[in-house]
């Protein structure tokens, strides 16, 4: 299935419980329609995330290794961030990243001990923090562990 193409989205940092974890929401849905016209899914942007390894948000324990082919790069002065999936992926944000002291510390412990940090994207109504808020209890979210890369 080919990835939807995203002409914008925003990214919001969060620690949920103690693991520090970047939000990512496009702007659209997108729906994948077959030649034959048949809806092939209804947001074609969960599923592209969902065949490469992020799974549905259904807790938040987010236990795991980094998946394969994952990576999150965050710039100097952890103001920007890139974030790519494997090679049939892509990427899928680059762009700017506010980000409090405490995440930081938190991103920076995690990136020492090869933990990762976790992604979490979905389904969201808008690009607000609150719209993320709702997509996570409601289950329309997905994640994945990233490994990290810091500039």
């Amino acid at each position: 299935m080919p990835t939807p193409e995203i002409e914008q989205a925003t990214a919001f940092t969060a620690v949920i419980g103690t693991t520090p974890v970047v939000i990512v929401l496009p702007r659209m849905r997108a729906a994948l329609i077959a030649e034959s016209g048949a809806l092939v899914t209804a947001d074609a942007w969960i599923a592209a995330l969902t065949e490469h390894g992020a799974q549905p948000m259904r807790d938040t324990d987010f236990v795991g290794d980094p998946a394969p082919g994952w990576t999150v790069t965050i710039g100097r002065g952890l103001t920007a961030v890139r974030i790519t999936g494997p090679a049939e992926l892509g990427e899928i944000y680059d762009g700017s990243l506010e980000a409090d002291t405490a995440w930081r510390e938190r991103v920076a412990g995690l990136h020492h001990i090869g933990a990762g940090l976790v992604v979490i994207s979905g389904t969201a109504d808008s690009m607000t923090p609150d719209a993320a808020l709702e997509m996570m209890e409601t289950e329309r979210a997905v994640w994945i562990r990233a490994a990290t890369e810091l500039g």
